[in-house]
């Protein structure tokens, strides 16, 4: 025993030196197991529970009377507003034809006379600028072709506007001053022409119809049955025609008809309730809209929704590829393949890495997709009953050890 002691006394320094150098080896290979492994760090994510389905586009049209043997000329162009007895079109004649050629002359002549004025500096014309520069900045970026003519339609209007102000600021014999007399002269002679067609309702204009303008009774809409939507999608499912004729949609009445299969997501479908709808074939575009009505068959829930904001993109569609987010969970979201389950233990956990190693934290899904999870802690009641006295809670930007 001695010789034991003897040994190491006379050994200690080299006895130490192998203890750290272990030690050493040990910590190595133990963060360089951790590091071989794939990490993941945990952050706010969301994810939608929705169905991907078809829009069916209920709107509350008329079909204006006209005489289709003669040819028709637009007032009101194709997507714009109108109000109720405004003129929206024009049997074309010799002397409709006479009348605009003499309002494009005039406006020549008023262009030509313009430039040859001095500049006028009033705050009028100073706002009139500043909206024409807003909107060809804008018809600069603007890829939809509903828009541009939006646009132009309203950067017409404007510079009309600004000869107009210039006008008036010129003495009543003036040259310029007498063209745009003229001009409205024309213009209201034109509006009270006998060969107008009226509008009976305010709304939209357009030009296309298809047929199925007498499908439903847009005011009973919301007492239908299972079986009267379904006839509606059946319709609209078919071959839909397009011709020509006149037709005014109601702008700020529209219901939207959605039929999805029952399942996963009925505990999110309440009525009463505003949803976010996606429009596929139209670049996304998303639509607040109320539930109102949701009945049921065996199979399918059909949904009816009202839209409070403008529909003037959608006035010509009956039928649209969409996705409806029926609810939205956020939260700590992490890869599924970061969540190990254990039988034995009865519960679910993440490997958060803890300096060189990695702890168990046990969590909870809230919610999941194919790919990820949105995930909490268990409160400190749930953490007692698996027996979990570690300590140790999931937060944001915490690394996590991937399966």
């Amino acid at each position: 025993m001695s010789k034991v002691i003897d040994f190491l006394k006379s050994n200690i320094k080299v006895i130490i030196v192998f203890i750290l150098v272990l030690c050493f080896v040990i910590f190595f290979f133990s963060k360089n197991s951790l590091k071989k492994k794939t990490t993941y760090t945990v952050i706010d994510g969301t994810i939608e529970q929705s169905d991907e389905t078809n829009l069916y586009v209920l709107k509350n049209e008329t079909l204006v009377d006209y005489d289709s043997t003669q040819p028709v000329t637009a007032i009101v162009d194709q997507g714009k507003r109108t109000s109720k007895g405004e003129a929206i079109a024009t049997y074309k004649s010799d002397n409709y034809d006479d009348n605009q050629s003499q309002i494009e002359n005039i406006d020549k002549q008023i262009q030509t006379l313009v430039k040859d004025l001095p500049p006028t500096y009033s705050a009028d014309i100073s706002n009139i600028d500043n909206e024409i520069l807003n909107y060809s900045t804008q018809i600069q970026n603007e890829t939809s072709y509903t828009k541009m003519q939006e646009y132009k339609a309203k950067l017409d209007e404007l510079a009309y506007r600004k000869i107009t102000v210039i006008a008036n600021s010129t003495p009543d014999s003036s040259a310029i001053r007498d063209l745009v007399n003229q001009r409205e002269e024309l213009v209201n002679i034109s509006k009270q022409s006998s060969n107008n067609i009226w509008s009976p309702v305010s709304g939209l204009v357009t030009y296309k119809i298809d047929g199925l303008e007498n499908t439903y009774e847009y005011n009973n809409i919301p007492n239908y049955d299972t079986q009267e939507f379904e006839n509606i999608i059946s319709k609209y499912d078919g071959t839909i025609n397009s011709e020509f004729g006149i037709k005014i949609v109601d702008n700020y009445n529209i219901y939207f008809l959605v039929k999805t299969k029952r399942g996963d997501n009925d505990q999110y479908i309440k009525q009463g309730t505003n949803y976010t709808i996606r429009i596929s074939d139209l670049e996304n575009k998303n639509i607040r809209a109320t539930l109102i009505k949701n009945i049921q068959n065996e199979e399918y829930n059909y949904s009816l929704f009202e839209i409070d904001n403008e529909i003037d993109d959608i006035i010509d569609y009956r039928k649209l590829s969409c996705e409806i987010v029926w609810n939205t969970f956020s939260g700590m979201a992490i890869p599924i393949n970061a969540i190990y389950t254990s039988e034995e233990k009865g519960y679910s956990y993440v490997l958060m890495v803890y300096g060189a190693d990695y702890v168990e934290v046990p969590i909870k899904i809230l919610q999941s997709s194919d790919s990820i999870a949105i995930v909490d802690n268990l409160t400190q009641e749930e953490l007692d009953n698996i027996g979990y006295t570690r300590g140790f809670i999931l937060e944001l930007y915490d690394e996590l050890v991937i399966q």
